[in-house]
């Protein structure tokens, strides 16, 4: 079955101003060069909002371009499975098809040129909101607008990179989606824009990237450590890793630098492992009454079938062997 990435947009019809009334008040300002007038123009399209993030998909029989007059700092990040598209953002030229991801500050998007290849252009666009960037990149680098940042504007998706922003925008684009709204809570959706956001500017190169080779001096130890206790007390919660960062008071690439550095590990992987112990301790109560799935979502986890095998991997058997243990020993 087709997952809601690769899925036609929903809604369809012909001639362009048609198209740009379908996108209603999700429409940001744009200067448009339509399609030629003795063009036969035909238009699939939807929009769907997430925590953080809205998705366009859509679909175009023929050529036509825009250049944004947005003054918002919001990220595109956009995907082709057909045709082909010249962009300009800030000073930079670049070109996309269907091997690259494309991301720009949508204020700084002078052009894009799309082109239907045989008849046929289609793009999946997410579009993350300007606070949700801010939020990223004030954890990441302190005060660093994404308009100084003067990133790549395009990403191969044949790279560790490029792989990984697809499966998690294919994630996050299912998440958006009517039937998959109530497997994802705000939280996780937040997680999930983050990841995407941190990954993009951890590795596309930019103007500040270097930042992310420096370590601080001002990380200690006991910054490790109210991290951990934070986590402890928090476990109940979710938690991202920009959350714990602002805790303490340490950016969160910071965050990321400490733990591997006193604990050998990552803040994420340190969380899941505090968060298994704590499902393992209740699960080994006699007295504990819970189903399984609901101690696992208690302590923050939402997966069942991932939650169960990281389990199995920390503890050597699968929860229903430690409840049977338990309840043999009551």
């Amino acid at each position: 079955m087709q997952d809601a990435f690769e899925e036609a947009p929903v809604l369809s019809g012909a001639g362009f101003e048609d198209l740009l009334a379908s996108f209603g008040a999700h429409l940001f300002s744009i200067k448009v060069s339509p399609p030629s007038s003795d063009a036969t123009f035909l238009w699939r399209s939807d929009i769907s909002a997430g925590q953080g993030v809205s998705v366009w998909r859509t679909r175009y029989s023929a050529d036509w371009s825009y250049s944004s007059e947005s003054p918002e700092d919001d990220l595109v990040m956009a995907f082709l499975s057909a045709g082909a598209a010249d962009i300009t953002v800030g000073t930079r030229n670049a070109q996309r098809t269907p091997s690259t991801i494309a991301l720009a500050p949508l204020s700084m998007l002078r052009r894009h040129q799309m082109k239907a290849v045989d008849g046929s252009y289609a793009n999946v666009m997410l579009r993350f909101d300007a606070s949700v960037v801010a939020g990223v990149l004030n954890a990441m680098f302190g005060h660093a607008p994404l308009t100084k940042l003067d990133l790549t504007p395009t990403v191969d998706l044949s790279t560790y990179t490029g792989q990984t922003l697809l499966q998690l925008s294919r994630t996050i684009v299912s998440a958006t989606r009517g039937q998959q709204l109530g497997r994802f809570s705000a939280k996780a959706m937040a997680l999930l824009t983050e990841a995407a956001l941190r990954l993009a500017f951890e590795s596309v190169p930019h103007r500040f990237i270097d930042k992310l080779d420096q370590y601080s001096s001002d990380v200690a130890p006991r910054h490790i450590q109210r991290a951990i206790d934070y986590m402890r007390a928090n476990l109940h919660h979710p938690l991202t890793m920009i959350d714990i960062a602002a805790a303490v008071g340490i950016s969160e690439r910071y965050l990321q630098l400490g733990f591997r550095r006193f604990r050998g590990t990552t803040p994420a992987m340190y969380l899941r492992q505090i968060r298994l112990e704590a499902v393992h301790a209740e699960l080994a109560r006699p007295e504990n009454r819970l189903p399984i799935n609901e101690v696992a979502l208690k302590w923050g986890f939402t997966h069942m079938g991932r939650f169960a095998a990281q389990y199995r991997a920390t503890f050597g058997v699968p929860p229903s062997e430690t409840v049977k243990r338990a309840l043999g020993s009551y």
